[in-house]
């Protein structure tokens, strides 16, 4: 028996082939009535899409440049709305995000949650009276955990971890092998008092894998060489001074470059005095060495996340959110120095 086609379907439901495919993909145009009762004739049917068509069409796509065929949202929520703009690892992924939209057949566009008037109804409407198939949704401030728009009628994905609700795909930077990494090239170079002093919100920010690969890190060290976690969040001059004089670390892991600005007020020299490393070298402007976690790969990542689940038909909350995870890599830099010879363990591993 053949299997049926658009044609079979329309003619089963009374309507045109045109519509069945508008259907069959969550296209706006018709109702959601219709749209439910093709997709229902189609499943009792037995239609399955031809996989060698959709293979095809998508190497179509890669062979020749594609005109914009629509918008992706670049959904912020920033309190102001270029504030984002003020931080240059967002800014990357932005870059990334929209040359991987473009090299698809489609564009970035901003689109501010805090809008004046705007409201989250308001803004859903404007999204699927334009005809918009998938939404990106920023990494969100600190203290905001969570957007209102009713993401059902869309392909939808985040970058990081601060977005909790609603619960979709994200892709993010992977942490827990980027510390890892800036350990190992921190013990080629022969420092073994490696501290991680970073600020508690960014650590929550990265769902804490910073802080849970560090203490991981740790418990395979002999006690001599374990240095408790400082958290920089209070600013506490005095306290610092104390932990660095009590735990005299020979390198420090931090998040960004604001543990520079510390330890000058400290009166320490880096990296004669105290080597640093920064997880996050994207905002960092001193030379400093560390890992550049490539911004730019994981906001692609979360484009090519939006067009898989356009091209699938998918739309809305997924009943289990997948995470794509990218690496970074080590940027040699002058906030580092090599202070011993490397032990014949580490030149064999």
């Amino acid at each position: 028996m053949n299997s049926p086609t658009l044609q079979t379907i329309a003619d089963q439901a009374g309507v045109s082939r045109a519509a069945v495919s508008l259907a069959l993909r969550n296209q706006p145009g018709i109702s959601r009535e219709t749209r439910e009762r093709i997709k229902k004739i189609a499943d009792e049917l037995g239609y399955r899409p031809n996989p060698m068509v959709a293979a095809l069409m998508s190497h179509l796509k890669t062979l020749r440049p594609m005109s914009n065929v629509g918008s992706i949202p670049f959904i912020t929520d920033f309190p102001k709305r270029d504030e984002w703009r003020e931080y240059p690892t967002l800014m990357r992924y932005f870059t990334g995000a929209d040359e991987r939209a473009k090299q698809s057949g489609y564009h970035l566009e901003e689109m501010w949650m805090r809008e004046p008037g705007m409201t989250a109804r308001k803004m859903k409407s404007i999204l699927v009276n334009r005809g918009v198939e998938g939404v990106l949704i920023s990494p969100l401030p600190l203290g905001r955990r969570h957007v209102s728009l009713d993401v059902s009628s869309f392909a939808v994905a985040t970058i990081g971890f601060s977005l909790v609700r609603p619960k979709v795909h994200r892709a993010v930077h992977r942490h827990v092998e980027s510390l890892r990494l800036a350990v190992h090239k921190l013990r080629h170079l022969g420092y073994r008092r490696i501290a991680l002093a970073i600020f508690e919100t960014q650590d929550r920010r990265n769902d804490f894998n910073w802080s849970t690969a560090f203490a991981g890190y740790q418990i395979t060290l002999p006690a001599k060489e374990r240095v408790p976690i400082y958290y920089l969040d209070d600013d506490d001059k005095p306290k610092f001074v104390k932990w660095l004089k009590s735990n005299k670390p020979d390198v420090i892991l931090a998040g960004n470059s604001l543990i520079f600005s510390k330890l000058e007020e400290a009166g320490i020299a880096v990296p004669t005095e105290i080597g640093v490393a920064i997880l996050d070298v994207s905002s960092v402007d001193r030379g400093a060495s560390g890992i550049d976690q490539q911004p730019e790969i994981v906001g692609a990542a979360a484009v090519d996340m939006i067009i898989a689940q356009i091209n699938r038909n998918e739309r809305g909350i997924p009943a289990s959110p997948r995470q794509i995870t990218t690496e970074g890599i080590w940027v040699v830099g002058s906030s580092l120095r090599k202070i011993s010879s490397v032990p014949k363990e580490m030149r064999e591993s």
